[in-house]
């Protein structure tokens, strides 16, 4: 008789259109959108029509829970948007619950972004259990990115803030455009989701290589053994990318509605608005501003001179430079969205390199500005 074992749930796999999840979905894409990072046109747009306190929010409740954005991702899944009577809930029901959230309850789930953050570094650290400045500043400051530590415990300590510019960000993105445009999306979205739930039946792996394009992160893969559902979720402006929230038990992926529906991607290289969408060798005017706004930093040109001699993984960088590791995940944050830098994951670390394609366009909009 073999050993016995203690038994797992089969993996659900299933298909959902929801409006919670694009929404968690679009806001992060928001976040990238920089000119220059390569993302949909209408990312680029939104981003800089937004109102300037609403661009500064995006990046600040961004961009102190890693770099996989935990924050934003956790008032989203406490409505539990796939629960069977919420799967086709509405904006109103979505904010009613985010409204009717006390503040404290937005505390708790900014730091239980952060401590995901530290089971990920494995650093250990938990949040104290006081209020010293100097504790809780030594326990954000791995997890930040594009926010100043500063910021941050502005926001732990005062948590009617944290859940006033949270739920301000997530109405505000929703009236500054994605109403309609997630309107006018509804018959591709639709169609991504039936295309999904066709696939979902051959399985978890066949179904994400032929929705996304992609194999398998490593990351995906291993969290799957703390799941008991996957719901693939079709996103209008995601591209040719994949994300995911994991999310125990369950886990969501993203994928792009083009590639599901057989559309060719070559649209995204279309003009948008009369402005050019730019690829790796070109730049427009605000791709030169955010680029040089990317170099006006000391340190921030000591990362480029260090990766010119080849790739560096995060923490080689890190060592380098003699600088604290958060500051480090900030000057590599905003060089990478600027597209000078690029990241590739492998072995369960970050390694770094010069976009020599992307470096050399900005060296030509100079020389031709010079002219």
């Amino acid at each position: 008789m073999g050993e016995l074992v203690i038994g797992r749930p089969a993996l659900q796999v299933s298909a959902a259109v929801s409006l919670p999840l694009d929404l968690v979905s679009v806001m992060s894409l928001l976040y990238r959108a920089v000119p220059g990072s390569g993302l949909d046109p209408w990312l680029v747009k939104t981003r800089r029509a937004l109102p300037p306190h609403f661009q500064a929010d995006l990046d600040l409740l961004h961009g102190f829970s890693g770099r996989l954005l935990y924050y934003m991702e956790e008032p989203i899944m406490r409505f539990e948007p796939l629960r069977e009577d919420r799967l086709d809930a509405s904006f109103d029901d979505l904010i009613a619950f985010l409204d009717g959230m006390s503040a404290e309850t937005y505390r708790e789930l900014a730091v239980r972004a952060i401590d995901r953050v530290h089971s990920d570094l494995g650093t250990g650290l938990i949040a104290p259990s006081d209020d010293s400045e100097t504790r809780w500043r030594r326990y954000i400051e791995p997890a930040l990115t594009t926010a100043e530590a500063d910021e941050v415990l502005g926001l732990l300590f005062n948590a009617e803030s944290l859940k006033a510019r949270t739920v301000d960000l997530i109405r505000g993105v929703w009236e500054s455009g994605y109403r309609e445009e997630y309107a006018a999306r509804q018959d591709e979205l639709r169609g991504a989701e039936r295309a999904a739930r066709a696939a979902a039946t051959r399985g978890f792996g066949m179904a994400f290589a032929e929705l996304t394009g992609n194999r398998l992160p490593a990351t995906l893969a291993t969290s799957l053994n703390d799941v008991v559902s996957a719901t693939f979720c079709p996103s209008a402006h995601l591209g040719t990318y994949v994300s995911y929230v994991i999310y125990p038990p369950h886990v969501v992926i993203f994928f792009g509605t083009l590639h599901a529906l057989g559309t060719p991607t070559g649209d995204l290289d279309a003009e948008e608005n009369g402005q050019p969408v730019v690829g790796a060798g070109s730049m427009t005017s605000d791709d030169l501003l955010e680029s040089l706004r990317a170099l006006g930093d000391a340190n921030r040109l000591r990362i480029l001179d260090l990766l010119r001699g080849g790739e560096l993984y995060a923490q080689e960088i890190v060592g380098r430079l003699g600088i604290a590791q958060s500051a480090v995940s900030r000057h590599l944050s905003q060089l990478e969205r600027t597209g000078l830098i690029r990241v590739e994951p492998r072995r369960g670390m970050k390694y770094y390199a010069v976009d020599h394609e992307r470096l050399e366009a900005l060296a030509t909009a100079i020389r031709d500005h010079a002219r």
